[in-house]
């Protein structure tokens, strides 16, 4: 095998732009500067906004499908659906996000934060279990990068105590489970439409969200809580706590900009084929790499089907197989190799100073970060050694992004390259 080339050698990957597959432009700018000419730049409840929750609707095959202006803030009103409020315990993973629970943190509730299964990197149902108590009001799994989490286990755990499940699915656009639909699943699902294609979520618009339901209680409660005069709000408003209710609702304005979601109904007719795409060339990375000392590739569940592009391909460093050697190193050569590979760069939810320390979340000692509060004992913060798995997984966590139409060659040079790091691994 040829030298490596952090060592002077010839790279393994020679191809400078991967991926082939363009994005979609004029159709996007058909539908924008449709709305432009229309003069539709405002509104919600109807016209092409309306069109895209009924399509995305029926993609996912949910009963209910409203638009919000970011994921953050669909999960947000996902929260108030289900009742989260003050002095109630919400529970997610700490390799996770604070877009995805900080919605019911401003609600007052207290994220408590479990480990993750080791091989697949998401929320492990075992501990969420054993964190639950008597506040517990909601489980927040994350369907990370794309890859879908044991909705078997957590939507038992759920029923069994009474807890409501709201999914992060902002990386998961088209994911499944056991051939259904993510979105079609949990009590709330939520969507995020941040980026562009290729690389942004699987449906995106720039800025946007989506949350899916089958219960049309949670439809209504986020309805009342963030769609302020949508177009006929008040006849949707079929429950009798909320038909008092006028157009104004409870007052937020959440909705997405029709632009955004312009963008997002073009995004969304490309979604299979993409998807499709991505998964071919995950497979077939992922089935090299696993002959591979050094590195793992991220498991998925026998009922799951991944999906989605942002934040790439997960696979795991073994420095155990390469007599230790640092993961900086491991990642340079690859990457003087040509490969397009990073290092996970974020830190745990735990080790935020909020939940290191408490804060004072509303001012004059109040809030569910701090003393005692409406039922939840003083907040003691979280140490080192509180999340093993996760502690000790989260600086080996490598990405590669994922390809719909790579350059031909492309995929069998990043398999050498991984080939020819592992088999030189000696000299560096």
């Amino acid at each position: 095998m040829s030298e490596l080339a952090i060592l002077g050698g010839k790279p393994a990957v020679t191809v400078e732009n991967p991926e082939r597959w363009k994005r979609p432009i004029d159709e996007e700018k058909e539908e924008v500067c449709r709305l432009i000419e229309q003069g539709f730049l405002s509104g919600s409840g109807t016209g092409l906004p309306k069109e895209f929750e009924d399509e995305f609707r029926k993609y996912i095959g949910c009963n209910f499908c409203l638009t919000v202006d970011h994921g953050s803030t669909a999960l947000a009103s996902a929260f108030y659906a289900v009742k989260v409020g003050p002095g109630d315990e919400v529970i997610t993973p700490t390799l996770g996000y604070i877009g995805t629970y900080c919605g019911a943190l401003h609600l007052g509730a207290r994220p408590v934060f479990c480990d993750i299964d080791p091989d697949t990197l998401l929320i492990d149902p075992q501990d969420v279990e054993r964190r639950i108590t008597p506040r517990t009001r909601a489980i927040i799994p994350i369907h990370f990068w794309g890859n879908v989490c044991d909705m078997d286990a957590l939507m038992d755990i759920g029923r069994r105590y009474g807890i409501a499940v709201v999914e992060d699915a902002a990386h998961a656009h088209g994911a499944e489970w056991d051939g259904v639909k993510i979105g079609n699943i949990g009590d709330v699902t939520c969507f995020s439409l941040q980026g562009t294609m290729p690389g942004g979520k699987p449906v995106c618009g720039g800025e946007g969200g989506i949350a899916t339901t089958n219960v049309r209680e949670f439809y209504e409660r986020m309805l009342a809580y963030c769609h302020l005069h949508r177009a006929g709000v008040t006849e949707e408003l079929t429950l009798p706590e909320y038909r008092g209710l006028d157009s104004e609702v409870l007052g937020l304005k959440w909705r997405a900009h029709p632009l955004a979601l312009a963008l997002a109904k073009v995004s969304l007719r490309s979604l299979d084929y993409r998807n499709g795409r991505r998964d071919e060339f995950r497979r077939k990375l992922f089935e090299a790499l696993n002959e591979i000392p050094g590195v793992k590739p991220v498991r998925s569940y026998p009922k799951a089907k991944p999906a989605g592009f942002y934040g790439g391909l997960k696979m795991i460093y073994q420095p155990e197989d390469l007599d230790g050697l640092p993961v900086e190193r491991y990642v340079e050569a690859l990457r003087a190799e040509g490969v397009p590979i990073s290092r996970y760069g974020r830190s745990l939810e735990h080790q935020r100073m909020i939940f290191r320390k408490g804060f004072d979340l509303w001012g004059h000692g109040r809030g569910p970060l701090g003393g005692e509060f409406l039922g939840l004992p003083p907040f003691k913060g979280y140490r080192e050694g509180d999340f093993p798995v996760a502690e000790s997984l989260i600086g080996r966590i490598l990405s590669i992004p994922a390809y719909i139409e790579p350059e031909e060659g492309f995929l069998e040079g990043v398999i050498e390259a991984f080939e020819k790091v592992a088999a030189n691994y000696k000299r560096l």
